[in-house]
């Protein structure tokens, strides 16, 4: 067990305290910072443009409250007055109102059909149009309320913003996870083929037993990846006290955070399966770099031997990544249960509602089936092929080494 802890100890910190990861945890937590509080770094430029919008209204109409009324009706979804609207007091000019940078907008209401409006702010103008022809309504309509519209519809029809919905739930999810799990496989194949490079394998191999190298290996990388994971997550919490919870003058949240989780209640939920799948999904690609990395002599080897782990980590990628563009919902509930794409793609089809709780825990409960089925055929293949040297190709080396592995196992049972 000592010698369990030292090879897990040496091998984690042998990551951990190089340059190249303080440097890169200082790269992402300065893109995470930027990127979670890119909301309020577009509103720290865009200040000087525009704060509040001042509003002045001349009435020659005989409703004496349209004033007041339209001061409420357009800061009703406001917490703070955004349109502050006042009363213009003498007989409009207009060149003066062009002259007179304290104001933004002018309603000239000559009677409640005949309206002027004069901004500066033109990309204002629908919305005050639309109130204001609500509050004449009302005017006309005593008591009168704008409906409030419930939409129905076909039981086979699909949203056109679901796509969008996934697909940004995707970039959210997803790229964490690929990230991580990739560093993982890269962490472990790299340890294991400078020590077979060097020779230093058999050394280590004669002090511990083959198994007890493997599983050390395995929990070093892993390690190291749940760090890097609750460093990703302390990052972005830093991110968001940053620039403060909320704007004082528009009410509205500052980060992307902030804006996700009132999007998406659940969101501790969906953490909480992702973190349960990331760690299954790297024990699974793990075992397979470490068992593709034994039978690699060089480093040249190893980056070919990865290439299928490589190329099944992009398809589950993509899969998460794009399925909000074809069908999203199917795609993302049938490739959760192949346990190659699962670690990736699950967590998206839970969080955007392709999958329910119950069926993401069937999901996770069959990655670990397979994860543990998967480590009974990695590990008398890593015993054969950690020791030998054998240059031959790809896919002969692979068919000798399982062939040996299990006339191994055949002939021991």
């Amino acid at each position: 067990m000592k010698k369990f802890r030292f090879l897990v100890k040496y091998g984690l910190f042998k990551r951990i305290k190089r340059k190249s990861f303080v440097i890169s945890n200082i790269v992402i937590f300065i893109l995470l910072t930027v990127i979670i509080n890119l909301p309020a770094i577009i509103g720290v430029f865009s200040n000087d443009e525009i704060s509040d919008l001042n509003v002045v209204v001349y009435n020659q109409t005989a409703e004496t409250t349209l004033i007041d009324d339209l001061d409420t009706r357009l800061n009703a979804p406001f917490e703070t007055d955004f349109y502050i609207v006042s009363d213009g007091e003498h007989a409009f000019v207009e060149d003066a109102f062009w002259d007179n940078a304290d104001l933004d907008i002018a309603l000239v209401f000559h009677s409640t059909s005949d309206i002027d409006i004069y901004s500066k702010n033109p990309e204002y103008n629908q919305t005050l149009a639309n109130e204001i022809e609500l509050l004449l309504i009302d005017y006309q309509i005593p008591g009168y309320q704008s409906p409030q519209f419930a939409q129905n519809f076909a039981p086979d029809y699909e949203d056109p913003e679901q796509g969008e919905l996934i697909s940004a739930l995707s970039s959210i999810v997803v790229l964490p996870l690929f990230f991580l799990i990739t560093m993982a496989t890269q962490f472990v194949g790299a340890d294991i083929i400078e020590e077979k490079s060097t020779k230093a394998i058999e050394t280590i191999i004669a002090s511990v037993p083959i198994k007890t190298h493997f599983m050390s290996k395995i929990t070093a990388a892993l390690l190291f990846v749940l760090i890097q994971g609750a460093l990703f997550l302390l990052y972005a919490f830093v991110a968001t006290l940053l620039f403060g919870g909320a704007s004082a003058d528009m009410g509205e949240t500052t980060n992307l955070l902030a804006i996700l989780g009132t999007i998406i209640p659940n969101w501790r939920m969906i953490l909480l399966l992702s973190i349960f799948f990331m760690i299954a999904g790297t024990l699974f690609y793990l075992m397979f770099s470490s068992m593709l990395a034994s039978m690699a002599v060089t480093q040249e080897d190893y980056q070919q031997f990865q290439s299928p782990i490589m190329m099944t980590l992009l398809v589950g990628f993509y899969i998460a990544l794009f399925s909000g563009y074809i069908d999203g919902a199917l795609i993302l509930k049938i490739a959760t249960f192949i346990p190659f794409f699962t670690p990736i793609v699950a967590p998206v089809a839970f969080a955007s509602g392709a999958l329910t709780l119950v069926e993401a825990i069937i999901a996770l409960v069959m990655m670990i089936a397979f994860l543990i089925g998967s480590f009974y055929v990695v590990t008398p293949v890593y015993r054969v092929a950690i020791l030998n040297y054998d240059q031959t190709k790809f896919g002969k080396r692979i068919k000798g080494y399982f062939k040996k592995a299990f006339h191994k196992r055949k002939k021991e049972a």
